[in-house]
Protein backbone atom coordinates (compact mmCIF):
# COMPACT_ATOMS: atom_id res chain seq x y z
CA UNK A 1 0.00 0.00 0.00
CA UNK A 2 1.52 3.12 -0.85
CA UNK A 3 1.61 6.14 1.07
CA UNK A 4 -1.05 8.61 0.01
CA UNK A 5 -3.55 5.19 0.56
CA UNK A 6 -2.20 4.98 4.19
CA UNK A 7 -2.56 9.00 4.92
CA UNK A 8 -6.17 8.55 3.32
CA UNK A 9 -7.04 5.63 5.00
CA UNK A 10 -5.51 6.94 8.85
CA UNK A 11 -7.10 10.13 8.15
CA UNK A 12 -9.91 8.97 8.38
CA UNK A 13 -9.76 6.42 11.12
CA UNK A 14 -7.93 9.46 13.41
CA UNK A 15 -10.76 12.01 12.72
CA UNK A 16 -13.25 9.44 14.40
CA UNK A 17 -11.27 8.31 17.35
CA UNK A 18 -10.32 12.16 18.19
CA UNK A 19 -13.97 12.59 19.11
CA UNK A 20 -15.97 12.99 14.90
CA UNK A 21 -12.77 15.74 14.36
CA UNK A 22 -14.79 17.15 11.37
CA UNK A 23 -12.71 17.86 8.11
CA UNK A 24 -13.68 21.60 8.71
CA UNK A 25 -11.46 21.67 12.26
CA UNK A 26 -8.47 19.11 11.12
CA UNK A 27 -8.07 21.86 7.96
CA UNK A 28 -7.96 24.80 10.47
CA UNK A 29 -5.68 22.96 12.78
CA UNK A 30 -3.93 22.60 10.23
CA UNK A 31 -3.56 25.76 8.28
CA UNK A 32 -5.65 24.42 4.93
CA UNK A 33 -9.13 23.91 3.60
CA UNK A 34 -11.63 21.80 4.03
CA UNK A 35 -11.70 20.54 0.46
CA UNK A 36 -8.02 19.82 0.97
CA UNK A 37 -8.79 17.56 3.88
CA UNK A 38 -11.27 15.84 1.59
CA UNK A 39 -8.60 15.27 -0.91
CA UNK A 40 -6.49 13.52 1.23
CA UNK A 41 -8.49 11.42 3.09
CA UNK A 42 -10.01 10.34 -0.82
CA UNK A 43 -6.18 9.74 -2.00
CA UNK A 44 -6.66 12.31 -4.85
CA UNK A 45 -3.29 14.12 -3.48
CA UNK A 46 -0.10 12.83 -5.03
CA UNK A 47 2.38 13.79 -2.55
CA UNK A 48 1.01 16.19 0.20
CA UNK A 49 4.46 17.29 1.50
CA UNK A 50 6.34 16.84 4.35
CA UNK A 51 5.19 19.85 6.52
CA UNK A 52 1.77 19.16 5.70
CA UNK A 53 1.65 15.89 6.76
CA UNK A 54 3.74 16.80 9.63
CA UNK A 55 0.51 19.07 10.39
CA UNK A 56 -1.33 16.64 10.33
CA UNK A 57 0.45 14.48 12.25
CA UNK A 58 0.79 16.83 15.12
CA UNK A 59 -3.28 18.29 14.79
CA UNK A 60 -4.14 14.22 15.60
CA UNK A 61 -1.68 13.62 17.95
CA UNK A 62 0.12 10.73 16.60
CA UNK A 63 4.06 10.55 15.37
CA UNK A 64 4.76 11.44 11.60
CA UNK A 65 5.85 8.07 10.67
CA UNK A 66 3.04 5.89 12.00
CA UNK A 67 0.78 8.22 10.26
CA UNK A 68 2.20 7.44 6.95
CA UNK A 69 4.03 3.73 7.25
CA UNK A 70 1.51 1.75 8.58
CA UNK A 71 -2.42 1.32 8.36
CA UNK A 72 -4.28 2.28 11.40
CA UNK A 73 -6.93 0.83 12.75
CA UNK A 74 -9.07 1.42 15.93
CA UNK A 75 -9.00 -1.12 18.73
CA UNK A 76 -10.47 -1.03 22.44
CA UNK A 77 -8.99 -3.38 24.79
CA UNK A 78 -8.31 -2.70 28.56
CA UNK A 79 -5.60 -0.85 29.66
CA UNK A 80 -4.48 0.96 33.58
CA UNK A 81 -6.57 4.28 34.37
CA UNK A 82 -3.08 5.50 34.30
CA UNK A 83 -1.87 4.02 30.81
CA UNK A 84 -5.35 5.83 29.39
CA UNK A 85 -4.77 9.10 31.04
CA UNK A 86 -1.30 9.18 29.54
CA UNK A 87 -2.44 8.13 25.42
CA UNK A 88 -4.85 10.58 25.97
CA UNK A 89 -2.98 13.05 27.06
CA UNK A 90 -0.77 16.05 25.50
CA UNK A 91 2.14 13.39 25.28
CA UNK A 92 0.04 10.85 23.71
CA UNK A 93 1.92 10.74 20.24
CA UNK A 94 5.54 9.76 22.42
CA UNK A 95 4.15 7.40 24.44
CA UNK A 96 2.49 5.80 21.26
CA UNK A 97 5.57 5.92 19.38
CA UNK A 98 7.14 3.98 22.31
CA UNK A 99 4.49 1.50 22.47
CA UNK A 100 4.92 0.81 18.48
CA UNK A 101 8.66 0.18 18.95
CA UNK A 102 8.98 -2.10 21.61
CA UNK A 103 6.65 -4.08 19.33
CA UNK A 104 8.12 -3.72 16.52
CA UNK A 105 11.40 -5.21 18.37
CA UNK A 106 9.85 -7.83 20.40
CA UNK A 107 10.35 -11.23 18.54
CA UNK A 108 7.13 -13.06 17.00
CA UNK A 109 6.27 -16.51 17.98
Amino acid sequence: MDVTKILAANLRVLRELRGKLGQLELGQRVGVSRRTIARLESAEVGDPGVEQVRGLAAALDVPFDLLVSRRLVPVTIPVPTDIRERLESGDSAELLAKIVRVIDETPRR
